[in-house]
């Protein structure tokens, strides 16, 4: 008997190694059936080990919600040998879930293969995978990433080995990686795991150091360099699945594939591959390409395989010859792809070609991968034609490839000639276009008034539409080709607005401008008069009138700090100023305002000006730098170089190129620039020159400016704030606070302040956020729904330096609120509740404004008889608003007699202060019925 039990045993012990003997490596991927419904189709994939007579398939399938079935290994769907002992099968069914939610759908099996070095009795341990799904209507349709190329591949001791599993995103989405370790239950990681370059040992391919197996979180590539020592090693990755929506990035589920690397000894070198640069091709374009792949090993024979998105769209791409067949070395594949809209995509298609030989000895493969972007192509057929009230209307052809969601409208003044390149997609970056609109795919038409003010006078205003695509797939097509339409020069045309002094008191800017070239002078006879309009950041002002003469020189300004703003306005030299005989007024014009940034033993210089013309000339192309070690004299500063803007935009950097002597740290260093642009018309000369403000700046400036101090409300008391709601009706909710601060120039700080930045506080316990920045000493915080909020302020000088944080300074809301004397409630429907003087609850106009109930929360009230006995009580909340509306009745609804009766009310105000948020109130009041 007992020699029996022994031998079942050992029988059963022998079974369950033989049982133990069959996966090597899988994998669980979902694709969503329709985006009106919760039904996926599943695919588990898995890869047996052939040399065990266990069939796959005896596992159990979750579906992440408490249900789940078990497998038929009968129930395949597809079955096939695809290497030496690896083979592929393949489960399909369909799920529906009741709800939106969270998802982990897994898949557990007994048992891995056996002989796993990296991990402990891998015969008798479970294999394991998961798929994370989210369904949510706010994510939107979506399937997970499939993987393209299979998971058990093979690598040589002491060889390079490169992997890349071939993940494709049909929904466009982005996918990051990241190891994990492999598991056989959920949250269970498989026993004493040790990553493959650990257990392996060795060193790497270059006998430098030791091992490292690397894999890259974008790509995928999986890189073990180098193999130290032969078996089967099981590594496992999880592949997530991001999505930007609305600006945030979004995981929206993630794949686990568990992989197996069979590691063997061989005296073969892999293949080489020889693919195209990466490209990018317009939708509807064949797309051709031979790769070739080389085996060193000049007896080995090889083939070349293709993987990835444009294999498994429609219409697919082909690699000819499509065969597992080997090839004399080298051998060539073509590569053909007729692209269509459909497969646009802001993401490149990344195709992996694989190429392995036969020996002598394992197999060994290499990887290459092409990146391939689809772009859209651009709108065609753009016309530019001038309409009234100095417009023009874009319009081009319905654009119909795929599914595009806007046309967006560019503008510039004067022609940009531009050709886009192979990969230039959508709008060159110094062209000097603006974006202007943005119209749904279905339109073909825009009109360009200039936000309803008019286009410019003189300007030739040129045109061109880029097609943009939904997410997640997203995609910006080419530029359409440029149209252009001219502007007639009806009224007074700026061509200067150049800084001639630099000073913070006297300062000189000189104003040119051309006469109305086009005006008819039948209606409006020459000669003219102008007045001459200028802002410092506020609205415009009168500062002088020219009469038969084109040019204004405006002295006494703060060109040194302040960047000005003109207007010209054209007046018959017989009429009055005034809006009545006003004829037009000319284009908003800035001078140049220059900026810097100290960095070291180097300056940068950033400009920028507000004109009518184009800056970006490619006629004159170059705004030109002068320089000089001190003084704030133009005359003494010399030209050192020249920008082409049209490559490099408004920014120089000053690292001594001119003379090749490094700028010292503890110099300072002076500079003005000049400024050459155009309106592109043949009647306007070229080039408009314009100069900026004189700065003077050190490299490496380390210098803070101080605070600012003396931080004041305009509003600065619960009385001035009564005031001013005193005539703004009950409901009102539009505010708005008004700061005002002192600059602070002490000689310890950085007198040279760029701008002020300005932090607010909406409550006492939430983080201070920056709301805007300006160059004034006064800033208007509007659209606020209440007074109430907490602001600091920091100067900011050219260098970008910062000072400390301002003292913080709150405002808090002036809270009002009135009771009445006496009410009488005989339905008469007038005065019939006792409620807080509101204007809707009384004959319109009786009740004066400045007794609106204002930032009132919430009220508690309570009515006592003569005797002191409770007679009513009200709470807001819930179905009880704030204003009472007290019947005279009492707690059982009977009415009250005619008296003098006592409340207490306790209110609750919207304030920003705890101390401040509760008052109690005490009165009398009079039922008349």
């Amino acid at each position: 008997m007992k020699k029996i039990l022994i031998f079942s045993i050992l029988t059963l012990s022998f079974l369950g190694e033989a049982l133990a003997t069959h996966i090597r490596a899988g994998e669980i991927t979902a694709k969503r059936i329709g985006c009106n419904s919760r039904t996926y189709e599943f695919t588990l994939t898995a890869y047996r080990d052939t040399g065990s007579d266990i069939l796959f398939g005896n596992g159990e399938f979750k579906y992440g919600n408490g249900e789940s079935i078990i497998l038929n290994p009968d129930g395949y769907s597809r079955k096939e040998i695809i290497d030496d002992e690896v083979e592929l099968v393949e489960f399909k069914f369909e799920y529906t879930y009741r709800s939106d939610g969270n998802y982990v759908v897994s898949y557990v099996e007994d048992y891995r293969n056996n002989g796993i070095i990296n991990m402990s009795q891998s015969g008798q341990t479970a294999f394991y995978v998961e798929t994370l799904i989210r369904i949510d209507t706010f994510f939107g349709c979506n399937d997970t990433p499939v993987f393209l190329i299979p998971p058990v591949d093979k690598a040589a001791v002491g060889a390079l080995f490169y992997h890349n599993p071939g993940a494709f995103d049909v929904n466009g989405d982005s996918i990051a990686f990241k190891m994990v370790i492999p598991q056989s239950r959920e949250d269970v990681n498989v026993g004493n795991y040790r990553s493959p370059e650990v257990a392996a040992g060795g060193q790497n391919s270059q006998q430098t150091g030791p091992a490292t197996l690397t894999l890259d979180e974008i790509l995928g590539d999986l890189i073990w360099d180098a193999p130290g020592l032969k078996g089967e090693y099981n590594i496992a990755f999880i592949a997530e699945e991001w999505r930007n929506i609305e600006g945030e990035w979004i995981l929206l589920g993630s794949v686990t594939r568990d992989m197996q690397i069979i590691v063997d000894e061989t005296d073969n070198d892999p293949p080489e591959l020889e693919i195209p640069m990466d490209t990018c091709i317009e939708a509807g374009t064949l797309l051709e390409a031979d790769i070739i792949a080389t085996d060193p090993n000049l007896e080995s024979l090889v083939r070349i395989e293709g993987f990835g998105g444009p294999f498994v769209l429609n219409p697919p791409a082909a690699l000819t010859p499509n065969t597992n067949a080997f090839f004399e070395s080298p051998t060539t594949s073509k590569f053909s792809w007729q692209t269509d809209c459909s497969h646009i995509r802001q993401n490149p298609y990344l195709v992996r070609f694989k190429a392995t030989d036969n020996g002598p000895g394992i197999r060994l493969t290499s990887f290459e991968t092409w990146s391939i972007t689809v772009v859209p192509p651009a709108p065609k057929n753009v016309i530019a034609e001038s309409k009234p009230q100095r417009s023009i209307e874009v319009s081009w052809d319905e654009y119909n490839c795929g599914d595009a969601e806007v046309i967006q409208v560019y503008r510039r003044v004067d022609s940009f000639d531009f050709t886009p390149e192979n990969c230039e997609i959508g709008i060159p970056e110094n062209g000097g276009y603006e974006l202007i609109g943005a119209v749904p795919v279905d339109q073909t038409s825009f009109l360009d008034d200039n936000a309803g003010q008019g286009l410019d006078f003189g300007a030739t205003y040129c045109y061109r539409l880029v097609a943009v695509f939904q997410l997640p797939k997203g995609g910006v097509s080419y530029a359409s080709e440029e149209v252009c339409q001219k502007i007639e020069a009806t009224g007074p045309v700026v061509t200067n607005v150049s800084v001639d002094q630099t000073s913070d008191v006297n300062g000189e800017i000189t104003l040119s401008w051309l006469p109305p070239l086009d005006i008819d002078t039948d209606v409006y006879p020459a000669p003219y008069k102008y007045q001459i309009l200028r802002s410092n950041g506020g609205g415009f002002e009168a500062v002088g009138v020219i009469e038969d003469d084109t040019t204004f020189i405006d002295t006494g300004l703060n060109t040194l700090s302040i960047q000005y703003e003109y207007q010209v306005e054209l007046y018959l030299v017989n009429d009055e100023i005034n809006e009545d005989n006003l004829i037009e007024v000319s284009a908003n014009a800035s001078s140049v305002r220059l900026s810097s940034v100290g960095l070291f033993e180097s300056i940068e210089l950033n400009w920028e000006a507000n004109v009518p013309w184009s800056n970006t000339n490619q006629d004159h192309p170059y705004h030109y730098i002068y320089r000089n070690k001190a003084g704030s004299n133009a005359s003494s500063l010399v030209l050192i170089d020249s920008v082409d803007v049209t490559l490099n935009g408004f920014h120089y950097l000053d690292s001594g190129q001119f003379n090749g002597e490094t700028l010292i740290n503890s110099e300072e260093y002076c500079y003005y620039v000049t400024t050459a642009g155009g309106y592109g018309n043949d009647e306007i000369f070229e080039p408009l020159l314009n100069d900026s403000q004189i700065i003077c700046a050190r490299p490496d400036d380390q210098i803070d400016p101080c605070p600012p101090f003396e931080i004041a409300f305009e509003l600065d008391s619960p009385e001035k704030c009564l005031d001013f709601l005193a005539d703004k009706d009950c409901e009102f909710n539009q505010f708005q606070n008004e700061l005002y601060w002192n600059a602070n120039l002490a000689d310890s700080c950085d007198s040279d302040i760029s701008y002020y930045e300005i932090f607010f506080q909406e409550e006492l316990d939430t983080e201070f956020e920056l709301i805007g920045t300006t160059r004034d000493t006064f800033y208007i915080h509007d659209n606020l729904p209440e007074f109430a909020g907490c602001y600091m302020i920091r100067a900011v000088d050219q260098s970008e330096n910062r000072s400390s944080f301002s003292e913080v300074f709150c405002k808090e809301n002036c809270p009002n609120i009135a009771f009445p004397n006496i009410f009488t409630p005989n339905n008469d429907g007038k005065n019939d509740t006792f409620t807080p003087f509101f204007q809707r609850e009384f004959e319109a106009g009786n009740i004066p404004l400045n007794k609106c109930p204002r930032f009132l929360e919430d009220i508690e009230f309570n009515v006592y008889n003569r005797y002191g006995k409770l007679v009513y009580s009200y709470k807001s909340g819930g179905e009880n608003g704030l204003y009472i509306n007290w019947d005279g009745t009492n707690f059982g609804g009977e009415e009250l007699p005619s008296a003098t009766y006592f409340y207490e009310a306790i209110v609750t105000f919207d304030m920003l202060r705890p101390e401040n948020r509760e008052k109690r109130y005490k009165g009398f009041v009079q039922i008349i019925r």
